[in-house]
C-alpha cells in the first residue's frame, strides 16, 4: 500500500514540473484546419446564399442550376457556378475558402465533416424593456444548455460592449454562460429638454418633423399654452417650442441609433474573417427606422450593412423581443391622451413602426424578422433547421468599368415555381475589394517579441501557417497551490531547417500570455526552441517539439493564447484555450483538468524522477488504448464513497464507455485523490469525439463532470 501510494506521489509531481523545453519524439502533428473564409465578392466572382421554401414553410432540396433565374440591376445574368449546400460541413468550407497550398505535414481534409455552425446573438441592449431583456436570457440559457451543437461556434454581442472580453466566438458553453451573466439593462430615456409634463414619444416627434400629421403638432401646441399659461407664451411661441422639442428628441434617437448600426457592421467584419455561413439574430425592441429629414440617411447606413453581411456570409434573423403586444394604447406606452382624437392615428403606429427597421435588417440579408411571441427559444430552434440547407449561386459581373462603387440589386426566382418563396440578401456594393483589416482583440502581450507574434497573439481567428497546437491544464499541488501548465506543441517535420555549424537546424520562437475575463494579463512566458535535425538521435518524421510553462493562478476564468513563429521561414501559427479554475476553499467536489495519453519522457537534469508529458494535440492511434487521469478534490472523507466512468461521444451520444469503478481509500490525502484508467479505441472509426470523466461522491451525494476534445486517427 506504502509503495503504490509513493509511486502515484511521484507520477502527481512529475506532471506538474515537466521540464519546460522536452521533445517527445512519438507526438503526431495537428492537422491542419482548412483555409480560412475568402472575401466573396471580388472582381471576378460573385457569390450569394439563395434558400427556397415552399407554400408550407419546407426547403426546397434537388433543384438545378437551369431552374434558377438571377437578374442584377435588372439585367439577367448567367451562373457560373452552383451548388446545394449544408451548413456547417467540411464541403461549404471549401466552398467558400481561397485556394491555398497545403502545409507541409498537414492533413488533407477535415477530420470531422460536420464543423458545426457558426452562430451569433447581437442584443440591441440599448433598446431593450428589462422585460424583454429577461427573455432573452432565458433564450440564450436554454439555447447554450440544451441547443448548442458541440462543434458550434457561438458569439454574444451587445450594442453597449458591456460583455466586453467575452464578445468572442466560441464553443466554450463556460465562456458564454458568463457572456450571459455581464447583460444589464440600459434604460433608454432620450432626454426630453422641455418643461413639459406632456410626454413625446420618438414616434411623436418624427411625425412633427415631417409634417405628416399636422393634427400631433397640434395637440402638443395646446399643450404648451396651457403649460406656459402663467407666463403668457404665445401661440407662436410655443410652435417653435414643440418643434425644438421634436428635433432634439430625433437628434438624440439618431446618435443611438447609428451607435447600433456601428456595433452590427463592426461584427459583420469580424464574422468574415470565420469560413463558413453565419446566422445572426438580431434581438431588440425595435427603433425608428427614419429619424427624420434632418439626420443620416438610414438607407446608405443600411445598405453598408447589407454589404458586410453579404461578404461575410452572414444571414440576419430579427426578433422582436418585446413578444406579444396588441398595438393599442394602454397604460405602458407612454403616449398622452387627447380627448380630440388628434394623435390617435400616429399613436396607433407607436407599436409597428418600431419593427420597420427588424424587417429592413432581415430582409435585406435573406433573413426573416420574427415577433408577436412571448417566448422565442422555439424561433431560434426553428431557423437553425431552416438555415440547415441552401444554393450557393456564383456569376461573373460584367466588365464595365464603373467610376464610383454602387449599389447593385439582385433577385433570384424559381423558374415555373411562382409559389416558391425565395430568400437572398437583396444586394452588395461593387466597390474594388481592399486587403481588409485584421480584427484584433485587447489584449496585451509581451513586450519585444517579433510584430508577427504580436499580431497572432491578438487576432480574433487563430493563424495556422505553422500548425500549433495548445492544451492547458491545471491541478492543485501540495507545496505551490493551484499551477497552470501550459504544453505547446509544433511539429518538427513542418519547420524549416538551415545549415549552422555544418549541422541543419531548425529554431522556434514561442510566445504565451494568460487573461483572465477581462482580458487583463495574469502570466505570460516566451522561449525559443532548438530544433535537432531530422533523423538525429532516433528522432522520427513525426516527431513534435513541446515546450511547458507554468503558472500560479487563482479560481476564475482565463484563456491562454500562444503564438509560435519559424524563425527560419517567417511562418506564424497561433492557438487558445479557455480554462476554468474552480475555487476550491469552498470545499465542493471538483476535478482536475483531463491529462490524456501519459507517457514518460527524457529524464532531466536534476530531476528527482522521469518526467511525464500527457499529449498535447490530442490525437490518438485507434490501434491502441487510451490512458487518462484526473485528481478529485475535496471528495467526502470516507472509503470506497468515490466511483467514476469515462465515456467517449460522438455528436452527443455516448459510444463507449467503462464500466463504473470506485477508488479506494488506501489514500492519506483525501482532498488530492488520483482517478486514472485506460479506455479501449480500436474499432472506432477515425474522426473527432468527446472524452467525458464523471466523478460521483456518494458521501455528500454529488457529482462533477470534465469534457475534452480528441481525435482518432
Amino acid at each position: 500500500m506504502r509503495t503504490k501510494l509513493t509511486i502515484r506521489l511521484i507520477v502527481f509531481t512529475a506532471i506538474c514540473f515537466a521540464a519546460h523545453n522536452s521533445q517527445a519524439q512519438t507526438q503526431k502533428p495537428s492537422p491542419q484546419p482548412t483555409p480560412d473564409d475568402v472575401l466573396r465578392i471580388n472582381t471576378e466572382l460573385v457569390q450569394t446564399d439563395v434558400m427556397v421554401f415552399d407554400k408550407a414553410g419546407k426547403f426546397v432540396p434537388g433543384l438545378t442550376r437551369d431552374q434558377f433565374e438571377l437578374v442584377i440591376d435588372g439585367q439577367s445574368q448567367p451562373i457560373s457556378s452552383f451548388e446545394q449546400v449544408r451548413a456547417g460541413t467540411s464541403k461549404e468550407v471549401r466552398l467558400l475558402s481561397a485556394d491555398k497550398a497545403p502545409v507541409r505535414g498537414a492533413t488533407e481534409t477535415p477530420v470531422n465533416e460536420n464543423r458545426g455552425r457558426t452562430i451569433v446573438f447581437f442584443l440591441d441592449d440599448f433598446h431593450l424593456s428589462p422585460d424583454s431583456l429577461e427573455r432573452t436570457r432565458k433564450t440564450l440559457a436554454n439555447f447554450v444548455d440544451t441547443e448548442m451543437n458541440e462543434n458550434d461556434r457561438v458569439a454574444l454581442a451587445s450594442t453597449s460592449g458591456d460583455i466586453g472580453f467575452l464578445q468572442q466566438f466560441t464553443d466554450n458553453k463556460l465562456v458564454l454562460r458568463a457572456a450571459a451573466a455581464r447583460l444589464t439593462h440600459h434604460p433608454y430615456n432620450v432626454r426630453d429638454l422641455a418643461d413639459s409634463h406632456t410626454p413625446m414619444t420618438e414616434n411623436m416627434a418624427l411625425s412633427i418633423e415631417r409634417k405628416d400629421d399636422p393634427g400631433v403638432l397640434d395637440f402638443y401646441i395646446d399643450r404648451c399654452v396651457l403649460d406656459a399659461l402663467p407666463l403668457r407664451v404665445t401661440r407662436q411661441g410655443c410652435e417653435v417650442q414643440v418643434k425644438d422639442r421634436a428635433r432634439a428628441i430625433l437628434l438624440q434617437a439618431s446618435n443611438v441609433t447609428l451607435g447600433t448600426y456601428a456595433s452590427l457592421e463592426s461584427l459583420m467584419r469580424t464574422a468574415a474573417l470565420l469560413p463558413g455561413r453565419k446566422l445572426v439574430f438580431f434581438i431588440s425592441d425595435g427603433f425608428l427606422l427614419d429619424t427624420g429629414p434632418r439626420n443620416a440617411d438610414p438607407r446608405d447606413k443600411l445598405r453598408q450593412i447589407t454589404d458586410e453581411a453579404v461578404r461575410a456570409g452572414a444571414v440576419i434573423y430579427t426578433i422582436d423581443a418585446r413578444g406579444l403586444f396588441s398595438g393599442q394604447l394602454d397604460a405602458t406606452n407612454n403616449v398622452p391622451f387627447d380627448p380630440k382624437a388628434r394623435i390617435e392615428s400616429t399613436a396607433l403606429r407607436e407599436g409597428t413602426i418600431a419593427q420597420d427597421v427588424l424587417n429592413a435588417l432581415a430582409g435585406d440579408t435573406g433573413g426573416r424578422a420574427l415577433r408577436n411571441q412571448n417566448y422565442f427559444d422555439r424561433w431560434v430552434n426553428k431557423i437553425l433547421d431552416e438555415t440547415s440547407e441552401y444554393y450557393l449561386l456564383a456569376w461573373r459581373p460584367n466588365n464595365q468599368q464603373e467610376t464610383q462603387a454602387t449599389f447593385k440589386n439582385i433577385s433570384v426566382s424559381v423558374i415555373g415555381h411562382p409559389e416558391y418563396t425565395v430568400r437572398l440578401p437583396r444586394g452588395f456594393i461593387n466597390r474594388t475589394p481592399t486587403t481588409a483589416a485584421t480584427a484584433t482583440e485587447e489584449v496585451q502581450v509581451p513586450a519585444r517579441v517579433h510584430r508577427d507574434i504580436q499580431q497572432a497573439l491578438t487576432v480574433v481567428n487563430p493563424k495556422h501557417d505553422l500548425p500549433t497546437a495548445l492544451s492547458a491544464v491545471f491541478l492543485d499541488t501540495p507545496d505551490n497551490g493551484i499551477v497552470v501548465t501550459a504544453s505547446v506543441q509544433v511539429s518538427n517535420e513542418t519547420l524549416s531547417y538551415a545549415e549552422t555549424r555544418g549541422k541543419q537546424t531548425a529554431a522556434v520562437d514561442v510566445v504565451g500570455v494568460i487573461v483572465n475575463d477581462h482580458g487583463k494579463p495574469v502570466g505570460s512566458f516566451q522561449t525559443e526552441l532548438n530544433v535537432k535535425p531530422l533523423g538525429e538521435n532516433g528522432a522520427t518524421e513525426n516527431s513534435s517539439s513541446i515546450y511547458n510553462a507554468r503558472v500560479k493562478l487563482g479560481p476564475g476564468l482565463y484563456q491562454v493564447r500562444v503564438a509560435t513563429r519559424d524563425v527560419h521561414s517567417g511562418r506564424v501559427g497561433s492557438a487558445q484555450q479557455w480554462l476554468e479554475i474552480p475555487d476550491l476553499h469552498l470545499k465542493r467536489l471538483s476535478l482536475s483538468s483531463l491529462l490524456l495519453g501519459l507517457q514518460s519522457v527524457s529524464e532531466a537534469k536534476g530531476a528527482a524522477a522521469p518526467q511525464v508529458q500527457f499529449s498535447v494535440d490530442h490525437h490518438f492511434a485507434r490501434s491502441g488504448s487510451l490512458g487518462f487521469m484526473a485528481f478529485i478534490y475535496n471528495a467526502t472523507q470516507g472509503n470506497g464513497a468515490i466511483s467514476f466512468q469515462a465515456r467517449l461521444l460522438k455528436s452527443g451520444q455516448p459510444l463507449r464507455a467503462t464500466p463504473w469503478l470506485k477508488i479506494g481509500g488506501d489514500s492519506s490525502d483525501r482532498t488530492r485523490i488520483i482517478c486514472n484508467g485506460e479506455m479501449r479505441l480500436n474499432d472506432l472509426p477515425a474522426g473527432q469525439y468527446t472524452f467525458e470523466l464523471t466523478v460521483t461522491d456518494g458521501g455528500s451525494k454529488t457529482s462533477v463532470t470534465e469534457r475534452t476534445r480528441i481525435v482518432l486517427d
